[in-house]
C-alpha cells in the first residue's frame, strides 16, 4: 500500500509541472504579437503538448507495475508503455 501511495504522489507531481508548462505556452501563444514573436512556434507547441492528453513514460510504467493495486485490468497501460517508451 505504501508503494501505491508513493506512485500516486509521484504521478500528481508530474501533473503540476505539466499544467504550469501548458499555462505558460498558452499565454505565450496568446501574447505572441505583444512579445514580438513571429510564426507558430509557441502556439504549435501548446496545441501539440496541451490540447491532447499526454501520459509520460514514468506514469505509464508506474500504472503498469501497480495495475493490481490500482484496480486496473487488462494490458492497456503496459502495452502503451512498451509501444511509446520501448519498455
Amino acid at each position: 500500500m505504501r508503494a501505491v501511495l508513493s506512485v500516486l504522489m509521484l504521478l500528481s507531481l508530474g501533473g503540476i509541472s505539466y499544467a504550469q508548462d501548458c499555462r505558460e505556452l498558452r499565454q505565450a501563444c496568446m501574447m505572441k504579437d505583444q512579445l514580438g514573436e513571429r510564426g507558430q512556434g509557441n502556439c504549435r507547441r501548446y496545441r501539440e503538448a496541451c490540447q491532447q492528453p499526454q501520459v509520460s513514460c514514468m506514469e505509464l510504467r508506474a500504472r503498469c507495475m501497480f495495475k493490481d493495486e490500482l484496480g486496473e485490468q487488462g494490458q492497456g497501460n503496459c502495452r502503451r508503455y512498451r509501444q511509446m517508451c520501448g519498455g
